[in-house]
């Protein structure tokens, strides 16, 4: 959401960027000045800028400081504070963000009193209201400006950006809704089917406590999804007895805070706030497949579960270790979950790498980009097959979300073949043997061999001492050997990735249909 920010904002996010990921947070001036295109003065005072920004904002502990001595500029930062805080006090005090936050709630009736509210000119605001259309078009979304100021586009559509936009901006520093508090919207979800959602998870809490005020937000000041709106896929319905129980008390308590809708209207209300949360799915509290799936007869027509069911059998033939019945039962839920979002918000755009720092970034970890490049090859070709021609619509946005799915739900430590691996140590083998585990076996399927005379089946060797061909003959080692340093560094867990890597790759995936 850096878009919302003016330029002089953004390049102050640009010097706090480069300083904060630069080597310990400190980077040379020189770089600040070359990389960023500034002057000496300029960098100076936007600097200071930048500190006096901080205290405004309340970030006493988040600081730039000028080193003279060797012309550097480096940041302090306390274990309580994080860069992503700090753009998004940035993002929180620019009036574009300011004017997509009165257009949530109001209309009005001319650019001049628009203007004055947010106080500033009547040219910027035109001026920001064209920036924020380009943005807001990524999302069918658009400022109308004619015969009134007002916010237009499908309004599911309207409820899901502000969801994000607020989340991103606000988290769980402020709250920004006064007309409802937190802790209402989690007594409201106490009573909402467990199948769906379990109250006081705080996996996607904040999430789901958003969309609800905002969804109850536009609801109170009547802008209404139409009864008549269609959906590609079935509304929310309860099944087992208990959560027809649950669902009507969770209808009742919303009428608390909605109390002019008919019944009718609070019906469909819940059941599209609901479905919403179910779209939202992927609840690390869930374990099980909601029966909704099962038993709602558009579902069997559209044949959606039995193609997920499909997918997962093709996943699972290329590991060499299967799934367990509950493994299988949790991704089966997780990407149901996700197929159903997608033909709830068909027409809606959920741009959530735009707008969340780093949401695709699955690879920053160098010990999954071997699972990731595997799991990437094996989604396309998925993605390409008949059987799959239900998703044709969204394919290409399904296939990224899968990917996300996969990698959260396979544990290759678990579904690959054991990576045998022998480790000498002239110092201690027990303390390299943790080491090693401690930092692999989360990612691989390791195994250590404490007995290379009665184990002869290794894979991998790792020393902190040359061995001598005649070591190596006498112990029949034909196998790579990684040569680290007594007390491992870096550098050494990378060697020792990259040639984990290549062996699971080659052999201890399963390539059966690839």
């Amino acid at each position: 959401m850096k878009e919302l920010l003016d330029s002089k904002s953004k390049k102050k996010i640009d010097i706090i960027e480069k300083i904060f990921h630069s080597n310990k947070h400190s980077c040379a001036q020189s770089d600040l000045l070359n990389d960023l295109n500034l002057t000496y003065p300029t960098l100076i005072s936007m600097v200071e800028g930048i500190n006096n920004d901080l205290l405004g904002f309340g970030y006493e502990s988040f600081s730039i400081t000028r080193h003279s001595y060797n012309q550097s500029y480096s940041i302090g930062i306390s274990e309580n504070m994080s860069i992503q805080l700090v753009i998004h006090a940035y993002i929180r005090k620019s009036s574009k963000f300011k004017l997509l936050e009165l257009l949530l709630t109001s209309s009005y009736t001319n650019l001049e009193s628009l203007s004055r509210r947010l106080f500033i000119s009547y040219s910027s605001v035109r001026r920001d209201i064209k920036d924020l259309n380009q943005l807001l078009s990524k999302y069918s979304l658009k400022i109308s400006a004619k015969d009134g100021v007002r916010l237009e586009g499908d309004e599911l559509g309207i409820r899901l950006f502000y969801t994000i936009l607020f989340l991103t901006a606000y988290g769980g520093e402020l709250w920004p809704f006064s007309y409802i508090q937190y802790l209402e919207i989690t007594k409201i979800l106490k009573d909402c089917p467990k199948e769906i959602y379990v109250a006081g998870s705080i996996d996607k809490s904040m999430l789901v406590h958003y969309y609800f005020a905002i969804h109850l937000l536009r609801v109170r000041k009547n802008y209404l999804i139409p009864e008549t709106r269609s959906f590609d896929i079935a509304l929310y319905t309860p099944y087992p007895k208990e959560s027809i129980e649950a669902f009507d008390t969770f209808t009742s308590n919303l009428n608390k805070y909605l109390p002019n809708l008919s019944n009718r209207v609070l019906t469909f209300t819940s059941r599209l706030l609901l479905s919403t949360v179910l779209a939202m799915g992927n609840y690390s509290p869930i374990d099980k497949v909601p029966a909704f799936f099962y038993c709602e007869d558009q579902l069997k027509e559209t044949k959606i579960v039995e193609t997920v069911i499909f997918m997962i059998d093709l996943v699972e033939q290329h590991l060499s270790i299967p799934f367990s019945s509950g493994e299988k039962e949790k991704l089966l839920y997780s990407m149901l979950s996700v197929t159903y979002r997608y033909f709830l918000f068909k027409g809606v755009s959920m741009d959530l790498s735009s707008t969340i720092m780093g949401f695709t970034e699955i690879q920053r970890n160098v010990r999954k980009k071997h699972k990731i490049n595997h799991m990437r090859d094996l989604v396309s070709q998925m993605m390409d097959r008949e059987e799959l021609s239900i998703f044709d619509p969204f394919r290409k946005e399904l296939e990224q979300n899968y990917l996300l799915v996969l990698e959260k739900r396979i544990d290759f430590s678990k579904h690959t073949l054991p990576i045998k691996v022998a480790i000498f140590s002239i110092i201690s083998n027990e303390n390299a043997v943790f080491d090693f585990m401690s930092y692999f076996s989360n990612y691989y399927n390791v195994s250590i061999v404490d007995n290379i005379e009665t184990d002869t089946d290794i894979d991998l060797f790792i020393s902190d001492f040359v061995l001598s061909p005649q070591v190596i003959s006498s112990l029949s080692i034909s196998q790579p050997v990684v040569y680290v340093n007594t007390r491992w560094i870096d550098s050494d867990y990378e060697k020792i990735n990259t040639k984990l890597a290549e062996i699971a790759t080659e052999n201890f995936i399963n390539s059966k249909g690839s």
